[in-house]
């Protein structure tokens, strides 16, 4: 088993000024570890993409974490790579839909990701959550790496908690 660092963490409910203030704490952490520009803010761009998906996207007042919208996130650095783990309960009726889109998106190489996107942004069609569907596609864009996902099912079964894994290589 390689060197693992945990960066930076958080549990617990999310909010917008929330969303903001982790990542300036996770900005900050990249600094004192003198992560190169161009890393940092790839970086900083997937924990606002995954941040803001766990806000928007996931299950509101989950008994076990308290009120709100809640999410798990990791930030760590192993063997030449940073790792972002962001995870969140979703409906379970939302498992299939999220796994066909990443797995798309997975299959994909990074051309058909940039023209994907490409076109997204000149689509310009806001979702009935107020975003445009870019999210998963700067993921990839910017780490330049496929998503690792999984679902866990909750207790009741109408829920699930999903968690994706992505590396940011050196």
């Amino acid at each position: 088993m390689g060197n693992h660092q945990l960066v930076f963490g958080y549990r617990g409910s999310l909010s917008n000024d929330l969303v903001s203030a982790l990542i300036q704490m996770a900005d900050s952490k990249l600094k004192e570890l003198e992560t190169p520009f161009r890393k940092k803010k790839a970086i900083i761009n997937i924990l606002i993409e995954g941040l803001q998906n766990s806000l928007f996207h996931s299950i509101e007042g989950q008994k076990t974490l308290g009120n709100g919208h809640n999410c798990l996130f990791l930030l760590g650095k192993r063997e030449g790579e940073y790792f972002i783990r962001i995870g969140n309960f979703i409906e379970s009726s939302k498992k299939e839909a999220l796994s066909t889109k990443i797995d798309k998106l997975n299959s994909m190489d990074a051309e058909q990701i940039q023209q994907m996107y490409l076109d997204v942004l000149d689509l310009g069609a806001l979702s009935d959550k107020g975003g445009a569907g870019l999210g998963f596609l700067r993921i990839i864009r910017d780490s330049g790496n496929k998503i690792a996902y999984s679902f866990e099912s909750a207790d009741d079964n109408q829920q699930m908690f999903y968690s994706m894994e992505i590396l940011v290589s050196d």
